[in-house]
């Protein structure tokens, strides 16, 4: 059997199929288990990061999944505080590889956060609708509300079973929302037909532009994942993303802001690269991250690869010969000697990769964060699967490494309070890009000073989150590692 460290993406699985026949079955189900149980527990043993908190004797007869979650350090604010908050297993590998490049087999189009509306009640707001889906089309807009779908109004007790099961054709009840005397009230309701899309590939950068404001070019970023490709091996995204950079260094960019709101993580080779872009007096030998893996592993690798192995440099291009259908290297282009100001928009979802860029630029720059506090997720996680055994088809995420910038800083496990608090609640909402939109006005108005642009009165809803969908995709709050294979 072959192991192999995905190091882009994760992981795996199909489901076994048995046919039922009574206790015969069952003694070929447990075999079944316990080789895969002794494979993950074997995985575990040599590379989690709380190896030595596994147990000596556990259950094989389990479920993979159910043998996964009893073998982990799970976080316990009384008896775990250092614990487990992120680890995984997962079924169906290809979906999931897939999804952590931006390609979903049932997208529905839009991203939302889900609300309280009463005691029982839910409504989603819709944050961003995503390129080319069915729902833009059909005019669906950030700001708007929806309370039912397929005619079903959204419970706390029904939305994760409606969601979850979305496929092919379905109605939102859409409305907008307006808060009168203090209370959010729905207008203009109407039926919106909508149909869910197979093999959408989401583009992680979603918007760039430059804003001139009292002699001041300010570059705008809204990038919502870290990712590097679709999954070709062409690192076409980060390739998009120095042809941004290009354009904000020819026009001059004195300022930046890097919308991270809807952005909870993803491949760290991704996180390099942006910030190799961004960071003040960009040279290859400065290090972005440094990583710590559990002793036993950290020392093996010491031993085999020396002490230099556990940093990240900055990048300034990447290599062909680091990637599989890469003809020519792609060079970076940094405009961080001519940032005035660096600006980073953050929410209560992001986390991990988004982190990392802002504890690893800190050392060499200023950063002011605008949002709200972020995750506070400081560790990693690598893709295991065998990959040629067909008894075999899970896949685990489980963290293996603990991250630290320059200065050996990773204390931000509770998250990284905004310098400016905006949590983002406000009603009506305009859309990403438009200089009208809250938190970039707010940002844009402390870069170039006030007066560019009268706001308008917003008022911000009282009602309790519930969830987003943002939490729900497969690369949130996972840092992947990428740019280093990991010996064995």
């Amino acid at each position: 059997m072959k192991n192999k460290s995905i190091l882009t993406g994760l992981i795996l699985a199909t489901t076994f199929l048995f046919v039922a026949c009574g206790d015969k079955s069952d003694t070929t189900e447990n075999k079944k288990y316990k080789a895969i149980n002794e494979w993950i527990y074997d995985e575990m043993s040599l590379y989690y990061f709380w190896n030595d908190k596994l147990p000596p004797s556990p259950n094989y007869k389990l479920k993979p999944d159910e043998f996964f979650n009893s073998i982990c350090y799970w976080y316990d604010k009384n008896t775990n505080p250092d614990g487990d908050r992120f680890s995984w297993i997962q079924e169906n590998y290809v979906d999931l590889l897939n999804m952590l490049s931006g390609v979903s087999s049932d997208e529905i189009g839009f991203n939302f956060m889900l609300y309280y509306l009463n005691q029982t009640d839910l409504f989603g707001e819709i944050q961003y609708v995503k390129k080319g889906t069915f729902a833009e089309k059909q005019g669906l807009k950030r700001g708007q509300a929806f309370t039912k779908i397929n005619g079903n109004t959204l419970t706390d007790k029904n939305y994760q079973n409606i969601l979850m099961n979305l496929k092919g054709n379905y109605s939102l009840t859409v409305s907008d929302p307006v808060i009168v005397d203090d209370m959010l009230v729905f207008q203009n309701e109407y039926e919106l037909q909508l149909s869910t899309m197979s093999k959408y590939e989401e583009n992680p950068i979603y918007l760039d532009t430059v804003y001139t404001v009292n002699g001041k070019n300010i570059g705008y970023l809204v990038y919502n994942f870290f990712v590097d490709d679709n999954g070709d091996g062409k690192c076409g995204y980060n390739a998009q993303l120095a042809q941004i950079f290009s354009d904000f260094k020819a026009k001059n960019v004195t300022d930046l802001i890097l919308d991270l709101r809807y952005n909870s993580g993803g491949s760290t080779l991704a996180a390099t690269w942006l910030s190799g872009m961004i960071v003040k007096g960009l040279n290859a030998k400065n290090i972005f991250y440094r990583i710590e893996y559990n002793k036993g592993f950290g020392n093996y690798i010491r031993s085999e690869m020396g002490d230099d192995y556990f940093n990240q440099y900055f990048m300034t291009e990447i290599a062909p010969e680091e990637w599989n259908n890469l003809t020519s290297a792609i060079p970076g282009v940094n405009i961080g000697d001519n940032l005035q100001n660096f600006y980073v928009l953050t929410s209560q979802n992001t986390a991990s990769a988004s982190e990392m860029i802002i504890n690893g630029l800190r050392p060499y720059m200023s950063v002011t964060l605008l949002g709200d506090t972020t995750v506070g997720k400081n560790v990693a996680s690598t893709s295991f699967y065998e990959e040629n055994n067909p008894q075999n088809k899970w896949g685990m995420q489980p963290i293996i490494a603990k991250m630290y910038n320059k200065n050996r800083e990773s204390n931000y496990t509770a998250g990284f309070y905004p310098d400016y608090l905006n949590q983002d609640r406000n009603f009506p909402k305009e859309q990403l890009g438009d200089l009208e939109e809250d938190m970039l006005k707010e940002a844009v108005s402390r870069i170039a000073g006030g007066g560019f642009k009268s706001f308008k009165q917003t008022l911000s809803i009282p009602n309790k989150k519930i969830m987003s969908s943002v939490a729900q995709k497969a690369w949130s709050n996972h840092m992947i590692l990428h740019s280093k294979p990991i010996p064995k």
